[in-house]
């Protein structure tokens, strides 16, 4: 194993893990090399600490700035960047806050985190033009058992036992409504898609939760349908492709 390579590792590890260890090697051009190291792992914890912040506004809005802190701290020990670019930085938040003790008086905290993952996800995502309709004519009745839809790249689901968007709305910073939530209201299932330049959340009923989450798990637009309508047998499925298609929701009909 190369010196650059074993420097580069060393360098890591203080950086994003152990501080005690300083590699060998590091020149510091008359200070002493713990400190600029220290002075380097500061700036770089507190840039991703700020990276985290940017991504969860909520939770920090929730948990306060010292208890996020101690969040990220945490997290970028344990998932430190894999590439320079930000933007897959976090993904893993969620996890790292239902598995964090002393979060776990707040159960819902991890949910909310997963909701601004899959917000942060849905504004970054690729665009997708809306479907031609006249593209449906290109199948035969044969055709139809073996079509699926593919849904817009931005499209994420989510399902929780507690009611993570009015959780989410009362924590904005233009909010001006009541911010107390009654956390026992129930649960919801939500859709958070992009249709053009704002990024949406919607509340879904069971049946169109299930379709959709069929739909992204690669199942067939017929069992998809059907597991919608397993659901609720009222499920209007014609109007619901065409809303879904004429919006951008479902971004293409192929063929399995």
């Amino acid at each position: 194993m190369s010196r650059l390579h074993d420097l580069q590792r060393d360098f890591a590890g203080f950086v994003f893990g152990d501080s005690s260890r300083v590699p060998a090697g590091i020149v510091a051009n008359g200070i002493a090399p713990e400190r600029r190291m220290a002075v380097y792992r500061n700036n770089t914890q507190t840039g991703l600490s700020q990276a985290l912040r940017d991504t969860y506004p909520v939770i920090n809005r929730l948990v306060g700035a010292g208890f996020f802190d101690r969040l990220a701290r945490a997290y970028i020990g344990k998932y430190p960047p894999a590439a320079a670019c930000l933007l897959e930085f976090g993904a893993d938040f969620a996890e790292l806050i239902a598995g964090f003790a002393a979060a776990a008086s707040l159960p819902y905290l991890a949910d909310v985190a997963r909701l601004e993952w899959l917000y942060h996800r849905a504004y970054h995502a690729a665009e997708s033009p809306v479907p031609a309709l006249t593209t449906l004519r290109d199948f035969n009745q044969v055709d139809c058992g073996e079509l699926t839809a593919k849904l817009h790249p931005s499209v994420g689901l989510l399902e929780s036992d507690y009611p993570l968007l009015p959780i989410w709305l009362s924590n904005q910073a233009d909010y001006l409504g009541d911010p107390h939530v009654n956390l026992d209201a129930g649960g919801c299932r939500l859709l958070v898609f992009r249709p053009q330049w704002d990024v949406e959340i919607r509340p879904l009923a069971l049946a169109e939760y299930h379709c959709l989450a069929a739909l992204a798990g690669g199942t067939g637009l017929t069992a998809a349908v059907g597991a919608a309508l397993a659901c609720d047998p009222d499920f209007a499925v014609e109007s619901w492709l065409l809303a879904g298609l004429c919006s951008g929701l479902l971004a293409d009909i192929v063929l399995l």
